[in-house]
């Protein structure tokens, strides 16, 4: 870019934003680590919903393989064996790791986002302070901006106008109010 694109940008209060890219680079990697977090912790949540599926199965075999057996008891001349299986001894182990693993995941996109969003407030607040003349009413923004190229008149029918008062008859003279004929833009 030239000295003159650039003055021109710094000028601008919303092109200056994207001159500063220091802070915006460091909010697009924090998007990027938040968003790699999320997947991560989406990949671990499909495979402790996977193993707590399998869980559910095989304690639900367990259950009804449990009701046979006491069913079976009460008859005379029944084996006291079951086809009941212990669970995996590791199996609460590895659940509560996944657990574990999905908190600290969670942790660390909160930190991710409060650092996120303490860059935000830095550009804000940056961006506030190089803002020192705000337009914040219409003739303040036609003094910065300039009077619009186009105006209304009352043979132009896509712009609203305001009409000339009425002459009264009755009274002599003319009305107070103003009527405003709406273009055919803004209809």
């Amino acid at each position: 870019m030239d000295a003159y694109s650039i003055s021109k940008r710094n000028a601008d209060p919303i092109l200056r934003l994207g001159m500063d890219q220091g802070i915006s680079a460091q909010l697009q990697s924090f998007q990027g680590k938040q968003s790699e977090m999320l997947r991560s912790q989406g990949a671990s949540a499909r495979e402790l919903h996977q193993k707590l599926g399998d869980h559910i199965i095989h304690h639900g075999s367990n259950q009804r393989s449990l009701e046979k057996h006491m069913v079976s008891s009460k008859l005379s001349f029944s084996s006291l064996s079951s086809s009941h299986v212990h669970p995996h001894p590791d199996h609460h182990r590895q659940v509560m790791q996944h657990v574990h693993g999905m908190q600290r995941t969670s942790s660390d996109i909160l930190a991710v986002q409060q650092e996120s969003a303490k860059y935000q407030q830095r550009l804000r607040s940056q961006s506030t302070g190089q803002l020192e003349t705000q337009a914040t009413s219409m003739s303040a923004w036609f003094a910065r901006y300039g009077e619009p190229k186009r105006q209304s008149s009352s043979g132009d029918l896509h712009l609203s106008f305001v009409m000339k008062p009425r002459w009264c008859p009755h009274t002599l003279t003319f009305k107070n109010s103003q009527a405003l004929r709406r273009g055919h833009i803004t209809k």
